[in-house]
């Protein structure tokens, strides 16, 4: 059978516990950070429907809901743009 990979033109990159232990870090910050990212959601997901809830008994409170999820949201897709581009900024290796 021919071969298609020249297994022997690079050397593997070397691993050591180190490098290891950072990949296992940073999978471990993008988990917690998925997970904080979907309680926030679901968190302003609540107050929305919270705030559908309370339009028959008060447009007062409904509002100040309805407001403060759209603020919330708002900020928060804000955040995640500015972080976004930091860290691709980082990975390129420009400070």
């Amino acid at each position: 059978m021919k071969q298609i990979y020249n297994f022997e033109a690079k050397n593997p990159p070397v691993l050591s516990e180190s490098s290891l232990q950072e990949e296992l870090e940073k999978r471990r910050l993008n988990r917690q950070t998925t997970m904080a990212t979907a309680a926030g959601i679901l968190i302003q997901l609540a107050l929305l429907l919270l705030s559908v809830f309370l339009l028959n008994y008060s447009v007062l409170l409904a509002t100040v809901c309805a407001a403060y999820v759209i603020i919330s949201a708002t900020g928060s897709t804000v955040i995640a743009i500015l972080m976004h581009s930091k860290h691709k900024k980082h990975a390129l290796g420009i400070f």
